[in-house]
């Protein structure tokens, strides 16, 4: 289906032999890859995390500790190494708020140097860093899991997280200093990573840190969205704190920073298309997963009773985005059942389990064997390129950037497969004028998959946590390839394109 889309536009190069390009990406397009601190670096010891992987209280939440990750705090040069070898020109990271922070108000100077070092590093092997602020990881003094419910009361060593009305003036705090020290070398920072996620897996759910689970309208309302309005105080403190902050055009291309979140959002679909409550329960839950965020921070309104059309007026919010990133990994049915907090019943394996529900009970449809990914969730290559229109008449003026993909597989030529895929959709969408600039696979390298552990891989290069080697996967070389063709060519298409994945795990 990608093919007939594209062919109008494929280009062919000198010397190219008759394989053209058949899915271009403009001139300037923004190539890279990601990895997070706590995922990659190892003995992080002073964050929320830790204390959730570790504490007796929340045994069985995580599948593992995640020790020494793949020892990226020391060996970043290596991995600033792998990111140019790709051809890519950005590698997106985040400063562990943890490290440099230890305790309220004291920074430790030996942390700032190093991550002033690993931002030079990339920049010597001429690649941009996009700087992630929060992802999904808080000192201990922000937020104590050791007093969950905070019965002893916020204080300078436990201020119980994002409720507390002093946040969002300590992120921008930090937001700032990072800002003061770092802009010279980046440009380009985030604030939230899937602020949506870290709030439906932590606070709904139950999956993340603090494990809460609030399920029912009442709840939501009473125990979320307090959660939700610190998270955008916090981004808008922390926008117009790094605004102030950098004013050195690090690249030469005339702005000193841009600032904006990185959103997860996935292609939802009614599992019936003709049944309209299943169309309807689709849209409310699209909107809860993944509009909330961004439909504050750019429009500044909140959708408080969840009806999927958000009514409540926040100029406070409003505009605090320059670079709106979206995060997609797969596709979900929705059944437009009973069950709060909005009358409808996501078909997710995680959530499903979490209410004992039978997929087939209710109707979910199953989904193909083969597009099933480590994650267990449905892996769908055209739902990347089918997000951006959407994004972008949503949120019309926003740049948008991919600034996570890819895919937990063991299997080479299926990682390969989804690159291929998923970018071909994307350059269909980019050529019918979704605004896209770029795109950030995730992630570099194997890592720490939080609640899930390494099992999951998601890595470019695969890695030995015995030896710590860093290995390419078949996707390296079909990213490499796109890079440097500045799209997919014929024959790429040809080896890798298709409906379906390889089977594998």
């Amino acid at each position: 289906m990608f093919l007939l889309l594209s062919l109008a536009a494929c280009t062919t190069e000198p010397g190219d032999s008759g394989d053209p390009v058949v899915y271009p990406f403009p001139a300037g397009f923004k190539w890279g890859a990601a990895g997070a601190a706590h995922q990659i670096e190892g003995g992080n010891t002073n964050n929320n995390w830790y204390q959730f992987e570790t504490l007796p209280a929340f045994a069985g939440k995580t599948a593992e500790p995640s020790g020494t990750a793949v020892d990226g705090y020391a060996r970043y040069e290596a991995d600033a190494d792998l990111v140019k070898d790709l051809g890519a020109g950005v590698y997106r990271l985040s400063i562990e708020w943890s490290r440099v922070e230890p305790s309220r108000d004291t920074w430790d100077e030996a942390e700032w140097q190093h991550y002033r070092d690993v931002l030079q590093a990339l920049r010597d092997r001429g690649i941009e860093p996009m700087v992630t602020l929060h992802h999904f990881t808080e000192p201990i003094w922000f937020y104590d899991l050791s007093d969950v419910d905070c019965a002893a009361g916020p204080s300078d060593t436990n201020l119980c997280g994002w409720t507390n009305p002093e946040a969002d003036d300590e992120f921008a705090e930090f937001a700032a200093e990072c800002a003061v020290r770092f802009g010279d070398l980046v440009d380009e920072w985030s604030t939230f990573n899937e602020p949506g996620g870290y709030l439906l897996s932590g606070y709904l759910g139950g999956a993340f840190p603090p494990a809460k689970q609030n399920l029912t309208k009442d709840d939501v309302l009473a125990n979320v969205f307090p959660v939700a309005e610190g998270m955008l105080n916090g981004n808008a403190a922390a926008y117009h704190a790094v605004h102030a902050a950098d004013t050195t055009d690090a690249d030469g291309d005339g702005t000193a920073a841009r600032v904006g979140f990185t959103n997860s959002i996935q292609w939802i679909v009614p599992a019936d298309p003709d049944n309209a409550d299943d169309v309807a329960a689709a849209s409310r839950i699209q909107a809860l997963y993944g509009y909330i965020f961004p439909d504050a921070m750019v429009l500044g309104k909140l959708d408080r009773d969840l009806d999927g059309v958000p009514e409540e007026d926040h100029p406070e919010w409003a505009n605090t985005v320059d670079l709106l990133g979206y995060q997609y990994y797969y596709r979900m049915y929705v059944r437009g059942i009973y069950f709060p907090p909005v009358d409808a019943v996501p078909c997710d394996p995680n959530i499903l389990d979490l209410l004992s529900l039978e997929p087939s009970a209710i109707g979910c449809p199953e989904p193909d064997p083969d597009d099933v990914t480590q994650m267990g969730y449905e892996h769908y290559s055209p739902g990347l390129g089918l997000l951006a229109p959407a994004l972008a008449e949503r949120y019309p003026g926003v740049q948008l950037r991919v600034t996570e993909a890819g895919i937990a597989t063991t299997t080479g030529r299926r990682r390969a497969e989804d690159i291929v895929q998923e970018l071909a959709g994307l350059s269909d969408a980019i050529a019918a004028g979704a605004p896209v600039d770029g795109y950030i696979h995730w992630s570099l390298t194997d890592n720490f998959e939080w609640a899930e552990g390494f099992r999951p891989k998601f890595g470019l290069y695969t890695v030995d946590r015995t030896t710590m080697e860093r290995t390419p996967t078949e996707g390296v070389a079909a990213l490499r390839q796109i890079i440097a063709d500045g799209g997919i060519r014929q024959s790429l298409w040809d080896e890798y394109g298709g409906e379906h994945l390889t089977p594998g795990e």
